[in-house]
């Protein structure tokens, strides 16, 4: 790391960082150069907490007795062991009568210990959990009341009938200790990460959880079951396409979704590696809860562990959805068929699992394939967005999929993998990739110099709705 940097890194964070000084105090302290280094079994290097939030100032007189969001960054240096495993790793998750069983057990494993704490991952007393670093950067950066990151844009009528207007997606990721191990290794030196880490003969451990919630502006008017919403406080933009670098403001955001993966080695033989877990908030399910017990609320989608390739159901349920649509012919796909308590969904093509946020062409695995550095590859394939459609101008049938580009997506692609042969592997991890192309971007302007490396590659910009960036208007969802 040379001098330069290191002071640059300073000027950068330290407005950010005494902003979470008020939250609280005891972190490691910098070496000389500003950087700090690993302290025992853990490395911290103290990234910022955040990147947008209002004052100091107004944060203490309009929200007195709160706390700002710190990120979990003292990731572990030793691997955990064995008998740290998650317990449901013994339940089946390819059985009809066990996958439930197998979901609700990581949900659980999720939730013990951080509902109690309103999800402050440093409080909890039960296990570990931590932060992807850099995900404060750029025009989409976190903002500062809980850590939520700009995620995605929901289009009119996708969450039901009554959804007339956009709204957006912001979105906190947790991860345990297995993947704080391949975290750390990452993140050793905090201004170059190795992105080897996440590629084999490395990549995440089996017993890597990795959580992710996700909060929505829109509300019951919207979607009748964000009725008794879970709800924090965040500094958004007003609209998805509204004041991407200025002009957030703070308004309530609605947990409507939650998404984990667990990398289960009973998953290999299907070619991934993973298993893929989706919720969706029904707070018509309520029954007294308050505040962060209301993520009970959460209820089972599906579970996915491959992408079922041999199936080209080329079939789309539109927006708005009036009821769930099974598809019996997949196998590495299964749907929670109870619609007494499980709000109608969409799912991604052909039926594959997918959340109330997502595309209805894409789905959770085949998204999360492309995770790379550089991130070459669209989350989405442009075919995904080619199709007809019906008179509220939502897709109803892909026209495209026989191009190479959409076969590949919906293919099984094996753990810590490259998806693009001149990229590597972020281990299907989205946030690994949006943070090593942040701190490259971050590099780039304070460095004011370039790596031969960035010229190896010809890198496709990250839009985190799915969308390809590079058209001047992205197609609705």
């Amino acid at each position: 790391m040379t001098p330069t940097l290191s002071k640059k890194r300073l000027k950068f964070a330290v407005p950010i960082l005494m902003i979470s000084l008020f939250a609280s105090c005891g972190s490691p302290e910098p070496d000389e150069n500003g950087k700090e280094t690993a302290h025992g079994n853990t490395v911290n290097n103290n990234f910022p907490d955040f990147g947008r939030m209002i004052s100091p100032a107004d944060f203490h007189s309009m929200y007195p007795g709160e706390k700002v969001f710190q990120l979990s960054q003292d990731y572990p240096l030793e691997m955990p062991g064995e008998d740290q495993l998650p317990e449901f790793l013994n339940i089946p998750f390819d059985e009809d009568e066990r996958w439930m069983e197998y979901i609700n057990a990581v949900r659980d494993y999720s939730f013990e210990g951080m509902i109690d704490v309103n999800f402050v991952a440093q409080e909890s007393k039960t296990r570990k959990w931590y932060h992807m670093p850099w995900m404060h950067w750029g025009p989409q950066g976190s903002e500062g009341f809980h850590g939520l990151a700009k995620e995605a844009e929901i289009g009119p009528y996708q969450l039901g009938p009554k959804q007339t207007e956009p709204h957006q997606t912001y979105a906190l990721g947790f991860y345990n200790e297995f993947a704080g191990y391949t975290l750390a290794q990452m993140w050793k030196d905090g201004d170059n990460p190795d992105p080897y880490a996440t590629q084999k003969p490395h990549g995440f451990p089996v017993g890597t959880v990795i959580f992710k919630l996700l909060f929505t502006d829109a509300d019951e008017t919207d979607a009748d079951y964000l009725v008794n919403p879970m709800t924090w406080n965040a500094y958004i933009t007003p609209s998805w396409n509204n004041g991407l670098d200025t002009g957030r403001v703070v308004k309530p955001m609605h947990l409507i979704q939650m998404d984990v993966m667990v990398r289960d080695s009973r998953a290999d033989k299907y070619g991934t590696g993973w298993v893929f877990g989706t919720f969706c908030y029904n707070g018509k399910l309520n029954d007294g809860k308050e505040g962060a017990y209301r993520a009970e609320n959460l209820v089972p989608v599906g579970i996915q562990f491959g992408n079922d390739p041999q199936d080209t159901t080329n079939f789309i349920n539109p927006y708005p959805v009036s009821r769930t649509i099974i598809n019996p012919n997949l196998k590495q796909t299964k749907i929670n068929p109870d619609s007494t308590r499980l709000p109608p969904q969409h799912l991604g093509w052909g039926g594959r699992l997918d959340g109330p946020v997502d595309l209805n062409t894409s789905s959770c695995m085949s998204c999360h394939a492309t995770a790379e550095f550089p991130q070459i590859a669209p989350l989405v394939p442009k075919q995904a967005f080619i199709g007809d459609t019906n008179a509220l101008g939502q897709l109803t049938k892909l026209t495209e999929t026989q191009a190479a580009e959409f076969k590949k997506y919906f293919e099984n692609l094996e753990c810590a993998t490259p998806y693009t042969a001149d990229a590597t592997s972020c281990d299907f991890s989205l946030q690994v990739s949006l943070a090593l192309g942040y701190i490259t971007e971050w590099k780039d302007e304070n460095v004011a110099g370039y790596w031969y490396s960035e010229y190896e590659r010809l890198p496709t910009p990250m839009n985190r709705d799915g969308s390809p960036k590079i058209q001047a208007s992205p197609p609705q969802q």
